[in-house]
């Protein structure tokens, strides 16, 4: 017995030490996120693991309304679906809507797409399956216009969506002690590590690099990018959480990112962060679309869409996106013509 809990003490002793070994190699700590939805008095897993990102509501079928959407328009969709949609149907008297039967999954375009055409996703040991004959299937798909055509032309959404948000391309989200960053010559002197969207999201991505192509020229773009912090400890691939991660954690000085998300996080984190606005860019945002998929239609889905339609005009600008002038706001985007 005294041997065993001497080795028991040993054990613990090793194991410890190498938590703290990597750790310190990580440089990297828990990063405490963003709430929202209603509060449900549930245990609750918070770190750098054994977190379920993205994922917003209930996965056990009880959702009365799911949409899937590329993610990074996040931050003015969730109050939107979740707070002014309920509230609205309650003043209204147009629907009941209870936001914890609702569920919004806000996971990169290419990771959305997948999900639907494999049937699932796996989160550690966790399967999660995803179908129309599953627990979990959305009622509303958003994305870019790609995207979208590759659902359609795979029976998964309708063969049309209706443009209502715009983004302004990228922004700058960096260290607030980088005092003399103000433009993207800035970022490229004084910006030592960068970090931006990883190639499992080549539309984003390809998006930043063409912008600095644009904006800079090749050879200083070629610069910028030579200083990319491209893996991390705790990198999930979703670049709404990794570019606020590294920047807060050291492991980046500065990230690429669009210019709503760099708005977003400098309010969240004001004394760690701040973002750069930068106008050049916004000739290289790209619209977003809503679609509904071949599930039956249920009571919440059209008025949600009739309701967006309604109140994006006024929350995406507020929120950082582009004024519903600057873009076809409303138009009927055909995803399987040619």
């Amino acid at each position: 017995m005294l041997f065993g809990s001497v080795y028991r003490r040993v054990i613990f002793a090793m194991l410890a030490l190498v938590a703290a070994i990597a750790a310190e190699a990580a440089e990297a700590q828990s990063v405490a996120w963003p709430a929202f939805g209603p509060a449900r008095g549930l245990l609750r897993l918070d770190g750098l693991t054994d977190t379920l990102p993205d994922f917003v509501g209930p996965l056990d079928g009880s959702a009365e309304f799911t949409i899937f959407t590329e993610g990074n328009h996040y931050p003015v969709l969730l109050p939107l679906v979740l707070d002014e949609f309920p509230s609205w149907c309650r003043s209204t008297g147009a629907c009941q809507a209870n936001p914890s039967k609702i569920l919004v999954v806000t996971l990169p375009q290419p990771m959305i797409v997948e999900m639907l055409i494999r049937g699932g996703i796996q989160l550690g040991n966790a399967v999660l399956p995803v179908g129309r004959d599953q627990h979990v299937f959305p009622d509303l798909a958003m994305a870019g216009a790609a995207p979208l055509r590759q659902l359609a032309q795979a029976g998964i959404i309708n063969h049309e969506a209706t443009v209502f948000a715009r983004h302004r391309g990228l922004g700058l989200l960096i260290k607030q002690e980088l005092a003399r960053v103000d433009d993207l010559s800035g970022f490229r002197e004084h910006v030592a590590r960068v970090v931006l969207a990883s190639p499992s999201e080549p539309g984003a991505r390809n998006q930043y690099r063409a912008t600095l192509d644009a904006i800079l020229g090749t050879v200083a773009a070629a610069d910028v990018l030579a200083h990319e912090v491209a893996i991390f400890p705790g990198r999930l691939g979703i670049q709404h959480r990794d570019v606020p991660y590294a920047v807060l954690n050291d492991i980046a000085d500065g990230g690429l990112v669009f210019s709503h998300l760099a708005a977003f996080y400098a309010r969240i984190y004001p004394d760690r962060l701040r973002n750069v606005h930068v106008p050049a860019a916004e000739p290289f945002g790209q619209e977003l679309a809503v679609a509904r998929t071949v599930r039956d239609l249920r009571p919440l889905t059209a008025v949600f869409e009739r309701f967006l339609l309604t109140q994006a005009r006024r929350a995406y600008p507020e929120g950082g996106f582009a004024e519903p002038a600057t873009f076809p706001y409303g138009a009927t985007l055909d995803l399987v013509g040619r």
